[in-house]
């Protein structure tokens, strides 16, 4: 499924997995062998992996959809995915992301085929924003060391972004971000 044009620049993929009763060690080392075969691709740009019990979500973000397909369709990339599937049960199927999209994702609602438009992503995104670093630059005391200034007015936006503004505006805003669906 792709989520993004050829002229979007870096793109994400999220492999989601379930690792199998009594296969956790074993997952543990396909992990590192498939971040490890990842990184030898020259247009990766970085992993992550996020688990939680049974529950692993790894990202990959490339350079733009090329670079992925190239790195996809590598036999080596093939044998390792098809190997951890003998580990692990993977998700429906990797979604592809490039950008902030996935902050306008809402889990009771249907996944649309593609993002929403660019431009709505980043006017709701600066609207919702804007006052918090205003409101912020009036409660942060100056006498606060610059970096303690700058890792709360950073943290805080981000944090509500991502936990309480997100999830409620794209609720709200769903039929705009999304009119086809």
């Amino acid at each position: 499924m792709t989520l993004t044009d050829p002229a979007a620049g870096t793109i994400k993929i999220v492999l989601e997995r379930r690792v199998l009763p009594g296969a956790h060690e074993r997952f543990q080392q396909w992990l590192k062998q498939l971040l490890a075969h990842a990184a030898t691709a020259p247009e990766l740009q970085g992993s992550s992996v996020l688990s939680s019990q049974d529950d692993y979500f790894i990202l990959l973000r490339f350079a733009d959809r090329t670079a992925l397909d190239r790195w996809q369709e590598h036999p080596a990339t093939q044998a390792l995915l098809a190997a951890g599937s003998e580990l692990a049960i993977a998700g429906a199927r990797p979604q592809l992301r490039s950008g902030l999209e996935t902050w306008f994702t809402l889990p009771d609602r249907p996944l649309p085929s593609g993002p929403p438009p660019k431009w709505k992503m980043a006017l709701v995104t600066w609207c919702c924003l804007l006052p918090m670093v205003g409101i912020l630059t009036q409660v942060i005391p100056p006498a606060v060391p610059f970096l303690a200034s700058l890792a709360l007015s950073t943290a805080i936006p981000v944090s509500m972004l991502t936990w309480v503004l997100m999830p409620r505006l794209t609720r709200l805003l769903y039929r705009w971000l999304y009119p086809a669906a």
